[in-house]
């Protein structure tokens, strides 16, 4: 028996496994989000620290050392095979770069070796238009100099010899109609060196070397029947999440998050590199309390948590992406309204998994590892205090002051992004007609 929601009683041995197929598609999305959270969070730090210009380095850095990973294990874990154009669409689908409805890709296969993707709807190209005003040079450092090497990064773990050419991008005027770019697709001949060739970036051999990068995900047994149990045949133009078996999604679930988190690994270990450590050290935490407002709100509404008791902390715990399930194993005892503890068990994989900085590496820091801000997200008065080695007691305290949310929450979740609708998408509705839904806490 799987529900819809996490309402009612707080579960200590809640799993992901008793989510229906609906809500686990709609936590997919919800966790596929996390690479946008993740890079408005960060970047600002970046701008400030060492000027525009390096955002494009730190994107490629951080982008090209993490998505060749996870698109391998994507691939392999939905049984995508060959090293066709059709398989690198595949792969996109599923990557956390390109979060389904907010990123709507619309995928065209010709042949084995060409195809065509464009845009009805690009929530990060929107986005920026609108924080920039539209700045040409920042819309062109996204839309050509940081997607030039990274899709090619992704294309070439199906195919060393695919490229992705540019047929047409922005800057567009302030209102415009159409497709925000369309590219073609295509595998070079092996005499055609034309484009050039592709060098992977010094942070792909470092992300890889982690445990993050090897980590299994065991595929249990569905509570449903029904759905996909791969993605073996051919590209599904019109695929959503809804498709898939219970227990693929289950598994899907956790890889998002542990894609996210290699993700972030890639872009710490370049500011760590490109800047320098002390602009992690500051910025790090900063990102996480950034990202937790806009994260815990979406999370409550798509899983229909409510309160702001300790019921209600340890819930969002539970289902925290950074503190990616399996890949981190750990404990929350609620102890009445007001207390409780989280443990983690220090065998995990994702403990000391210390390659390069991650967003666990922070569980070091007994006085803030990290978890905190998605704690006081959903109450302000919470507060954390380490009890001994990766123990933590929280406690709400009535007469604390509450913590302000980041002002860098209102950059994570604006224009939109906050409220944007990412429930089940209606069939033959496009994303930029669907009205906009309130998210609420």
């Amino acid at each position: 028996m799987t529900t819809d929601d996490y309402r009612g009683d707080f579960d200590p041995n809640f799993t992901l496994e008793q989510l229906s197929r609906a809500t686990l598609a709609r936590l997919c999305r919800e966790y596929m989000m996390m690479g946008m959270y993740h890079d408005r969070g960060l970047m600002m730090h970046v701008v400030v620290a060492a000027g525009q210009d390096a955002t494009i380095a730190q994107a490629d850095s951080e982008w090209m050392g993490s998505s060749p990973i996870y698109a391998a294990r994507n691939k392999k874990n939905l049984g995508m095979s060959g090293d066709a154009v059709g398989t690198a669409f595949k792969a996109m689908q599923f990557d956390v770069g390109a979060p389904h409805q907010y990123l709507d890709f619309q995928f065209e296969v010709i042949d084995h070796d060409l195809g065509y993707f464009h845009l009805p709807y690009c929530g990060a190209h929107d986005y920026l238009r609108h924080m920039t005003a539209n700045d040409e040079t920042l819309v062109v450092n996204m839309c050509h100099h940081m997607e030039d090497r990274t899709f090619d990064a992704t294309l070439g773990t199906t195919n060393p010899r695919m490229r992705a050419i540019p047929i047409h991008r922005p800057p567009k005027a302030d209102e415009f109609t159409g497709d925000h770019c369309r590219w073609e697709v295509r595998n070079l001949p092996e005499d055609d060196d034309s484009i050039g060739a592709r060098s992977a970036a010094p942070s792909l051999a470092v992300v890889a070397a982690s445990r993050a990068a090897q980590f299994e995900f065991l595929l249990g047994d569905s509570g449903e029947d029904g759905g996909m149990t791969d993605y073996a045949g051919d590209l599904k133009q019109d695929l959503q999440l809804e498709d898939f078996a219970h227990n693929v999604l289950v598994r899907q679930a956790k890889e998002f998050c542990l894609d996210a988190h290699i993700l972030m690994r890639a872009a710490y270990w370049s500011v760590d590199e490109l800047i320098s450590p002390e602009v992690l050290d500051d910025a790090a935490p900063q990102q996480r309390a950034a990202i937790a407002p806009v994260l815990v709100a979406r999370l409550r509404d798509a899983l229909n948590i409510r309160g702001d008791d300790m019921a209600a902390i340890g819930k969002i715990l539970q289902v925290d992406p950074v503190l990616v399930n399996d890949y981190v194993r750990y404990e929350f005892e609620v102890i009445d309204k007001t207390h409780g503890r989280i443990t983690f068990d220090g065998s995990s994989e994702g403990i000391g998994d210390d390659v390069c900085r991650s967003p666990l590496s922070w569980l070091e820091d007994p006085d803030a590892p990290g978890f905190e801000h998605m704690a006081q997200a959903v109450n302000p008065r919470a507060q954390v205090r380490s009890v001994a080695d990766l123990m933590w007691e929280i406690e709400i305290q009535a007469d604390a002051e509450p913590i302000k949310p980041h002002w860098g929450a209102d950059m994570v979740g604006a224009f939109g992004t906050a409220e944007f609708d990412l429930t089940m998408r209606p069939v033959n509705v496009s994303i930029g007609e669907r009205p906009a839904r309130t998210i609420t806490a």
